[in-house]
């Protein structure tokens, strides 16, 4: 047994401190309803100090970077996209003093995702998508008890991939952003088909046909086909060096093409996350020369709003990117290689030299197959109720891009194209399959159904630093809280507020942590101070989140 670290016993309920148990490492102490636990202190999504992020009463702890959530009792993963459970520890109290029995070496260690198959069942689930969403979905499924068959198919040829990875770097590979590792889904059992592409979805026979003629009978089917980047078409568009980025495949070949010059002309067409990110770190380590074709002066502004968006562009502009407000009328030949591309001929007459495009335009629901259905929406999304179920076939649920789900638990429907939506999206489905299944949910869960009732987190990283962003819908009003002219970008820091009729209905900010993992469990608690309130000096860092510890917060 190791010896015991003691600490004062100095914690108000809702409160938590970091202690150091030596050889570098921290453990986290935290009190929830009177009672205090012990854990491991990083987030095992990217290592944040989860001593900065937020407790609630009943003991949901936020990472205050990216909105991973844990159980402070138990280790648990509660929200994505922890990729590990937290390690705990055995905790006594003696007087004023907190004994906890750990060391250094324990303090390192997370512990696996669960894998709690009840007894086997008959019970099949297909999976229709090899990405965040349907792979989320898969091990959730374990984790949750379900002991029946579960088959996922994928178009890429490949483990399912950290996708967020792919345009924050030009260094990336299978293995290194691999979500699981091969052995990973063989000892859960979960039947993994890369490069298995679904035709077709008959809904009354509950079968799937591949594009191969196989088919494949489920008793739940999880639809998470993903998106697909829109194609700009115009003369020129199918000239080698034009990319789009939505695979590995897309990403290696890009890679390629830019480190295949010297300081190459890249032109980024469209200024939404992907372009905007992949054009930071070209600029950050001046590898090319980066021109963003825009529609409209301001990137960004229907997401972040004006003043952030004009922000964000200026950050770029002081690394050397240059924006224009055009459009390509065509891509046209190199001299030197007619095969590739050499110049872009915008709409307003310009033309520009280009050793490297990539359209970034956006991206659409990859659910063409599914028209038969008669599932779909105009925009190709599946309207889904409160338990990511589709309407008329209680036993087909949806996940990830393709959804349109409930906002935060409100009744407003969105489709959110982000990818802890998608692994979020994907646990709750399995927990609600395998309570649906009949199988035995865990201990620490009950037996009815989880309405969706998570607040869409999202982050985008631009010069290595990171906007963050909770929340959602319309707003008619934004309130910035910092200073976004006098500073260079990387050192501004601020939280914007979005507002529709003086409710805040979404927060972003930038080196402000852990404002916005605040804001995603007030939103979620139905606790957001108004506008109004924000205006007059009150911090959300202040509202308490939860009776249980309103006293002490």
């Amino acid at each position: 047994m190791p010896a015991p670290i003691i600490t004062a016993n100095d914690l108000e309920n809702g409160q938590m401190k970091s202690v150091d148990v030596g050889g570098d490492q921290k453990v986290l102490i935290a009190k929830v309803q009177g009672k205090v636990y012990a854990t491991t202190n990083k987030c095992t999504h990217f290592g944040a100090p989860l001593e900065k992020g937020v407790l609630t009463a009943d003991g949901r702890l936020t990472c205050p970077w990216h909105g991973a959530c844990f159980n402070v009792k138990t280790g648990d993963i509660e929200d994505a996209p922890g990729m590990a459970c937290l390690k705990t520890f055995p905790v006594a109290i003696s007087g004023d003093k907190i004994h906890i029995e750990v060391t250094p070496e324990a303090a390192k260690q997370t512990v696996p995702i669960p894998n709690r198959p009840s007894p086997k069942k008959d019970d099949t689930v297909v999976i229709i998508g090899n990405g965040s969403g349907g792979q989320s979905a898969a091990e959730a499924l374990r984790e949750h008890g379900f002991g029946g068959k579960i088959v996922v198919f994928g178009k890429e040829p490949y483990l399912p991939i950290d996708r967020t990875k792919l345009s924050k770097g030009l260094d990336v590979s299978a293995e290194k952003i691999a979500l699981r590792p091969e052995e990973f889904y063989r000892e859960r059992e979960i039947a993994l088909h890369a490069e298995k592409e679904v035709k077709e979805v008959d809904l009354a026979k509950r079968q799937v046909t591949l594009t191969d003629g196989t088919t494949q009978g489920y008793s739940h089917l999880v639809l998470s086909p993903g998106s697909y980047p829109r194609p700009l078409d115009v003369p020129g568009k199918e000239l080698k060096n034009v990319h789009l980025l939505r695979s590995l495949v897309d990403a290696n070949a890009l890679h390629k093409a830019i480190k295949s010059k010297e300081k190459p002309k890249v032109i980024i067409v469209g200024t939404g996350f992907i372009g905007l990110e992949l054009a930071s770190v070209l600029a950050k380590d001046g590898t090319a020369c980066v021109t963003v074709l825009a529609r409209n002066e301001t990137p960004l502004k229907p997401v972040l709003g004006e003043e952030i968006g004009k922000f964000i562009k200026r950050w770029h502009e002081e690394k050397g990117v240059t924006f224009k407000v055009a459009q390509p009328k065509s891509f046209e030949p190199s001299v030197v290689n007619p095969s590739e591309v050499g110049t872009v001929k915008l709409t307003t007459g310009e033309e520009l030299a280009a050793d490297v495009v990539l359209v970034a335009i956006g991206a659409q629901p990859a659910t063409t197959f599914l028209k038969p259905t008669g599932l779909l929406n105009d925009d190709g999304s599946i309207e889904v109720d409160n338990f990511l179920r589709v309407h008329s076939h209680p036993e087909v649920y949806v996940a990830g891009d393709v959804a349109r789900i409930p906002l935060g638990g409100t009744d407003q429907k969105v489709r959110v194209e982000h990818w802890n939506v998608a692994r979020n999206t994907g646990r709750s489905i399995a927990r609600n399959i395998a309570i649906a299944s009949g199988s035995q949910p865990p201990a620490s869960a009950d037996s009815e159904l989880e309405p969706f009732t998570k607040v869409p987190y999202f982050w985008t990283v631009q010069y290595g630093n990171s906007v963050r962003y909770a929340g959602g819908g319309p707003f008619d009003e934004v309130y910035v809280d910092g200073d976004l002219t006098s500073k260079k970008g990387d050192e501004t820091s601020f939280v914007a507020y979005y507002a529709n009729k003086g409710a805040v209905v979404a927060v972003a900010s930038l080196n402000k942590d852990p404002v916005v993992s605040q804001f995603s469990e007030l939103l979620r608690l139905k606790r957001v101070p108004t506008l109004a309130e924000i205006k007059g000096g009150k911090s959300i860092l202040s509202v308490p989140l939860g009776p249980a510890n309103a006293a002490n917060l």
